[in-house]
């Protein structure tokens, strides 16, 4: 009998240690379904529990486990999950705590009733006494090592990686490390664009590692479709890449690409770039305003004499803040400027050395889905005057609605300002050329999530006008209009 109890007891505690069981898991997960995605009537096929492993990033006294699970899901009714005008795809994402390539089933122009839904999902628990509570769906957190956007494992692609780590490793003063890396990332923009012209393709500056542009050119562009995304710096460093002629293809905020075309902001000495033209808007990037939940901050206005991250110099996330920031009466003067990038921002306001981060991203951001999983963060919204007065003064700018649910512990709409990711050329394409990628990118059925990017699986041709800030390039007017069936996109919205 001792030995009996002895095993069950050993049993119990083992149990425990592994966290939470399968029933409850299920629950949790039925239960933010409803909460997130209210009306949409998804069911639960299948969800069965992949294991766990102990969170080495919980505080001090918490006993918390990192739950893997697979679930199917099955709509019970037609859900189109990339609505600019819903949580959508957002929400589901950051409900089931899916990285990319996480979901498969998402078809870009919506679902059907009865279609299936395959998720690989993560939840983060808290063990309380001998209960396992869930703390929230765990944000995405991506490898430290990288491979070269091309996909090229071997060759250049692998020399230059090897030579990146050495200068990681060396001595060398920043300064120097910085005008090395610079010199090193042209030259690979330059070979890898070169490579794709040489194989009749097309070369598209994309953004950094593990950033939404990379993850979007990869899922519209994967392995085989002769276009090449190049890593780069982000909007600004890909229009001055497209206007050099070392891309035809580029991905940019509207706001930047507006500033672009009319030679204003910071290409006002390179003057207009008239021949700057659009395939289309893609998704939604809204600006997204953070501060800690206990700061008591609730306006913009209330930033005055804050230590606010704005984004790093020369970045477009950076025009933007500042923008909104003159548009609520403050100015660089009225606040302590932290010129961060999007990671070093989220750690210092995770550190409480930021009161406010400020940055433009596309919904779902992994970058907040991860910070909301260690801590308490509210979203600030825009004053209806400053957005109006935003709105009016830049056609690169429209409002915007974060709705609930869109991250975890979310539970109300936030008002605020986006710009749309827009997929830039020039007029060095054929008509046929662009007629043949526009229809590429605009078709619906794809499966974007599946593919790695979530915020791709919004591409649709109704909303390829909205936050359009540089004209349509002809071309990609007549395939949209004929993909769409209606009139020409830039009469919409």
């Amino acid at each position: 009998m001792k030995r009996l109890f002895a095993c069950l007891l050993f049993a119990m505690l083992a149990a425990c240690g592994r966290g939470p069981d399968v029933d409850i898991v299920r629950a949790d997960v039925s239960a933010q379904l409803v909460e997130a995605l209210p009306g949409q009537e998804i069911e639960i096929v299948s969800l069965k529990r992949r294991g766990s492993q102990r969170d080495t990033d919980a505080p001090p006294g918490e006993t918390r486990r990192l739950v893997y699970f697979d679930t199917e899901l099955k709509l019970d009714r037609d859900v189109d999950f990339g609505a600019w005008s819903s949580s959508g795809i957002s929400a589901l994402v950051s409900v089931l705590g899916a990285g990319p390539r996480g979901i498969s089933g998402v078809t870009s122009g919506g679902n059907r009733a009865g279609d299936l839904i395959q998720v690989h999902g993560t939840a983060l628990y808290r063990q309380e006494g001998d209960q396992w509570t869930l703390v929230a769906p765990v944000g995405y957190r991506p490898a430290l090592a990288s491979g070269p956007a091309s996909g090229l494992e071997e060759g250049p692609g692998a020399l230059l990686a090897a030579i990146r780590s050495t200068l990681d490793a060396s001595d060398t003063a920043p300064d120097q490390r910085r005008i090395i890396e610079d010199e090193l990332l042209m030259t690979r923009q330059n070979i890898e664009a070169r490579l794709a012209r040489n194989a009749k393709g097309y070369a598209i500056a994309a953004g950094a590692e593990h950033g939404q542009y990379l993850r979007v050119a990869r899922a519209l562009f994967p392995p085989g479709s002769r276009t090449v995304p190049l890593v780069t710096r982000g909007s600004e460093e890909n229009l001055q890449l497209l206007r050099a002629g070392t891309v035809s293809l580029a991905l940019s905020q509207g706001d930047a690409a507006q500033d672009a075309y009319e030679g204003t902001g910071i290409f006002t000495r390179q003057g207009p770039h008239a021949a700057l033209r659009s395939l289309g808007s893609l998704y939604p990037e809204p600006l997204h305003v953070l501060v800690a939940a206990g700061s008591g901050l609730t306006s913009i206005d209330q930033l005055r004499g804050k230590r606010v991250a704005i984004g790093e110099a020369g970045a477009a996330s950076r025009t933007t803040a500042l923008r909104v920031l003159q548009a609520h009466g403050l100015g660089l003067d009225d606040i302590e400027p932290l010129e961060l990038s999007i990671g070093d921002a989220f750690a210092a306001l995770r550190l409480g050395q930021a009161d406010a981060v400020m940055q433009v991203i596309g919904t779902p951001a992994d970058d907040i889905r991860g910070l909301l999983t260690s801590t308490p963060l509210r979203l600030l919204p825009l004053s209806g005057e400053a957005a109006a007065r935003l709105v009016d003064d830049h056609d690169g700018y429209f409002e915007y609605t974060i709705a609930r649910g869109t991250y975890p512990g979310q539970a109300g709409n936030i008002s605020t300002v986006a710009t749309a990711a827009l997929l830039l050329t020039d007029t060095t394409l054929s008509d046929a050329e662009i007629d043949s990628l526009t229809r590429r990118v605009f078709e619906s059925g794809r499966d974007y999530p599946g593919l790695g990017s979530a915020q791709a699986s919004r591409i649709s041709p109704a909303t390829s006008a909205v936050g359009l800030s540089v004209p349509l390039h002809p071309a990609a007017a007549r395939a949209l209009e004929a993909l769409a069936g209606r009139g020409d996109p830039t009469e919409e919205h």
